[in-house]
């Protein structure tokens, strides 16, 4: 029996922007590719959309870099695409869907108490391969072509494509495919037939891509998939042929409910584990530790909301605009200035300067590098087709829109993340979708409460980080911007749960009491740090005739200032710093000094 779901090889790496160290994998991963040429396959991430008629679509990106006639790619798919089931997206649409749904960690800053005023104006602080045959079998082969038969061919964007199918009576129908592929030009690594055997026996299609001829590493764009299927699959056991260590898995899933691991863990991180003050240094250390704690077989979901959340954010208003006042533009313009206008506009969006170079001819002597860098200085130069407008829509905007109208048209969508290791990649993960679940914000922020008292500056006085789990970590001066590196030592996930489709899901491991202890451990071995004598203008306070320091900061009243208040927080009250305010009131002369016009 055909198996009912539909998988993908994936090897992506996570860039969190401000959140997350870039991590590259160099595996060929998804692809069947040269293993003697300097291939990298910097990241690849990954959409689903459940369709709810029996189809899943799936939105699949490639970066690729290396000899493009090796390029090549391999997929198990469980149903043969039809023509319009098979397209190109945008790349951009990618970066801007990750942008938006990346994990984010911020400290907000209140004061509780009175600081003595600063004299530097510190204030109290704020947020701180081969070729395709072109008929159905290569001509002369033998063995292998004859338990294969290509079921459907074409070209899309800037790839060839090719479905197959393999004898159902042939004992090791694997053996065959692979046999079929190095006929046909794929370098297939070694180990290949015992990887792809399993999805072959259970009667899928593979799905073959090479670039057309011509077309360079810049031309692969992701790829749009439909096919049947009742639940996304991604099968990882194909990727340990080639897998990095802890090589990022990267996946949004669209449908009616929050999308759990049917089969892999679910992983709650703790928040202690993350550095607060610069998330980006250990976000992904985290995870591959929380990853690992789970023997390399779970996800963090770290973004789950309503797809509308998302609307506009990936084709935006002003880009619909600009398209419509290009058509308008169209229908009056001269071809040439039209042209010109497009490479303004559109050239960002991939497949642009494809449809260039077949839309527009450049004069003998001028190279489209050229154009690109001067378009407006050529343009008297260029001819240009009168079909250039519809194959701009169908090539770039189309493509563009794809993302945008999967999300617009799902209640839901979930992004899911991981990292595995190819020893780790025994069973291919599974989705599933459960309505019972709370929202999951990427929005994750802790506030950092200045302890304010006489003696002390809002630069040198303790303060505590509040996180949103519960957890109170202590310091002062001397461990801000430093992560407490005792932390290390903590387990990287705070609960790991076995979700279903209904329900919370069944805990299987609670770490938040070992947690717990051990923060409260590193907390009792933070000193308070030292108070300096504070004085009114004058000399020492009557009610103080020693000048030693006030009350304890936990004796101070507690008052919530917001950042960005007058002295953001600094009292310039007595009881100040005599010294403070005369280095102040210089500092301010200095000031005016320096500002006044010449």
């Amino acid at each position: 029996m055909k198996r009912t779901t539909w998988g993908m090889l994936l090897g992506a790496s996570l860039v969190l922007g401000a959140s997350l160290v870039p991590s590259s994998a160099s595996a060929c991963g998804g692809f069947f590719c040269s293993q003697a040429q300097g291939v990298n396959q910097a990241a690849e991430r990954i959409v689903f959309a459940n369709n709810k008629d029996g189809t899943v679509t799936a939105v699949i990106e490639i970066q690729y870099q290396g000899p493009t006639d090796k390029f090549s790619w391999l997929l198990p798919i469980s149903s043969v695409p039809k023509g319009d089931q098979i397209q190109v997206a945008a790349g951009q649409s990618f970066q801007r869907l990750q942008q938006a749904t990346n994990p984010q960690y911020s400290l907000t800053t209140r004061i509780e108490g009175t600081c003595d005023a600063s004299p530097g104006f510190g204030g109290a602080g704020g947020a701180s391969s081969g070729g395709f045959p072109t008929s159905g079998n290569a001509a002369g082969a033998s063995g292998a072509d004859s338990a294969v038969t290509v079921e459907a061919k074409g070209v899309v964007g800037s790839f060839e494509w090719t479905v197959i199918s393999l004898d159902k009576k042939l004992a090791q129908p694997a053996d065959a495919a692979v046999t079929w592929l190095k006929q046909n030009g794929y370098d297939v690594p070694p180990g290949a037939p015992g990887l792809l055997s399993p999805y072959l026996a259970d009667g899928m299609y593979l799905l073959a891509l090479k670039l057309v001829k011509g077309a360079t590493a810049g031309s692969i764009r992701p790829i749009v998939l439909t096919y049947d299927a009742v639940k996304p699959m991604i099968p990882i056991k194909l990727t340990s042929v080639a897998a990095n260590d802890d090589m990022g898995v990267m996946a949004w899933v669209l449908g009616d409910a929050q999308a759990v691991p049917q089969n892999y863990y679910a992983l709650e991180l703790n928040e202690a584990r993350i550095n607060w003050f610069n998330p980006n240094l250990n976000y992904n250390n985290v995870v591959i530790a929380a990853a690992n704690e789970a023997g390399g077989q779970g996800f963090v979901t770290e973004y789950a909301q309503p797809g509308s959340a998302l609307q506009g954010q990936l084709w935006t208003d002003q880009d619909e605009t600009d398209w419509q006042s290009f058509k308008t533009e169209a229908q009056s313009a001269d071809l040439r200035t039209l042209a010109v206008d497009a490479m303004f506009t559109f050239s960002q969006w991939d497949g642009f300067w494809e449809v260039v170079r077949a839309q527009v001819t450049l004069p003998a002597g001028v190279t489209l590098q050229q154009v690109q860098a001067d378009p407006a200085g050529h343009e008297n130069e260029l001819v240009v087709s009168p079909t250039l407008v519809s194959e701009l829509e169908k090539n770039v905007i189309t493509p563009a829109q794809v993302l945008q109208q999967l999300i617009d048209t799902h209640p839901q969508i979930t992004r899911l993340y991981s990292t595995l290791s190819a020893p780790e990649m025994t069973v291919d993960p599974l989705f599933t979708f459960n309505p019972s679940l709370k929202p999951v914000s990427n929005v994750h922020t802790a506030e950092r409460v200045i302890e304010c008292a006489a003696g002390y500056y809002t630069s040198n006085a303790p303060w505590r980080i509040e996180l949103p789990q519960g957890d109170v970590i202590r310091g002062g001066p001397s461990q801000l911007g430093a992560w407490p590196s005792e932390f290390d030592d903590q387990p990287a996930n705070r609960r790991i749960v076995r979700q279903g489709e209904t329900g919370n899901g069944k805990v299987l491991e609670d770490n938040s009491a070992k947690i717990n202890t051990s923060v409260t451990t590193y907390n009792q071995t933070i000193p308070l740090p030292l108070r300096r004598a504070s004085f009114p203008i004058g000399g020492p306070s009557r009610g103080n005739p020693s000048g030693s320091a006030g009350s304890a900061p936990g004796d101070v009243p507690s008052t919530s200032i917001s950042p960005g208040g007058s002295s953001s927080g600094c009292s310039l009250a007595p009881g100040g710093n005599p010294t403070s305010l005369l280095l102040a009131a210089f500092g301010l002369a200095a000031l005016v000094r320096r500002r006044r016009p010449r």
